[in-house]
């Protein structure tokens, strides 16, 4: 069996997750959304799978290239999606995580590269725990931006009194805020241990102020600093202005460009 196969079972199980999900809304019966949480458990699975199987073979973690920071931000994305179900039973997040999951995993199995041992300039513990918190930090920072959406969307149903497609699903809104506030701190806290180690890293190896001038580490630090403004805004209780609609885009934008930057480090 080819080594990929866990991969194009994952992307397979995500999609149908992704589509019952999508059609409780319509349906907006507990029963679909149970499904697709057996379903996305079962994607999980065969990811984990996947990954072991590139960390066997590399013997590095999946975080070298961008298949694999795909792959690995996915995987994170899920198991915080699990973790929070498990936690407080909130189905809304997932009309949102799974398609973003499925996203990833299709650019892990389009761009697909060989499995490669990493160099041996590239094998410091400084340069891994970069890339682990980096990896872990991005995807703090979109469940956060999930529950935000969650909250605009569900105070936007209150407001003028008519029930969404999504008014069901969407837990309170002091839950939403309280879960992306603590994914925005959590993941922002990570983030930001991330950046530091990896200009710790770039300074051992000379890799100069030059390297800080690539897509990838340019839409890194614009992430970075607008996330921290999201941040101060959630401290100084000014969050839910306009502006911060406007800078939460932004933010996702360069975590975008920051991930497709990466070609291989």
């Amino acid at each position: 069996m080819s080594p990929n196969a866990p991969l194009y079972i994952a992307v397979v199980l995500y999609a149908c997750a992704s589509l019952v999900t999508l059609i409780s809304l319509v349906r907006r019966e507990q029963i679909l959304q149970r499904f697709s949480f057996l379903v996305a458990i079962g994607g999980f699975i065969a990811h984990t799978i996947w990954i072991g199987i590139i960390c066997t073979r590399t013997q590095h973690p999946p975080l070298t290239n961008l298949p694999e920071a795909c792959a690995f931000i996915a995987w994170t994305l899920m198991a915080i999606e699990i973790g929070v179900y498990l936690r407080y039973r909130i189905h809304a997040a997932s009309f949102f995580v799974y398609p973003l999951v499925v996203l990833l995993l299709s650019i892990t199995a389009i761009v697909r590269e060989p499995f490669a041992h990493l160099e041996p300039s590239l094998r410091s513990n400084l340069f891994l725990a970069h890339l682990l918190f980096t990896t872990v930090g991005v995807a703090g920072l979109l469940i956060a931006l999930i529950f935000a959406l969650l909250y605009r969307l569900q105070e936007r149903s209150i407001k003028s009194k008519s029930r969404g497609a999504f008014y069901d699903w969407i837990p309170s809104l002091q839950m939403c805020d309280l879960l992306s506030y603590r994914s925005l701190a959590i993941g922002f806290s990570l983030y930001t241990i991330g950046i530091v180690t990896g200009a710790l890293w770039s300074y051992r190896t000379n890799a100069g102020v030059l390297s800080l001038l690539r897509a990838k580490e340019l839409g890194a630090l614009v992430a970075w600093m607008l996330f921290a403004i999201l941040l101060q805004s959630y401290l100084n209780g000014t969050f839910r202005t306009q502006k911060n609609v406007i800078i939460s885009a932004a933010a996702f934008l360069s975590i975008v460009v920051a991930i497709l930057g990466i070609h291989r480090v």
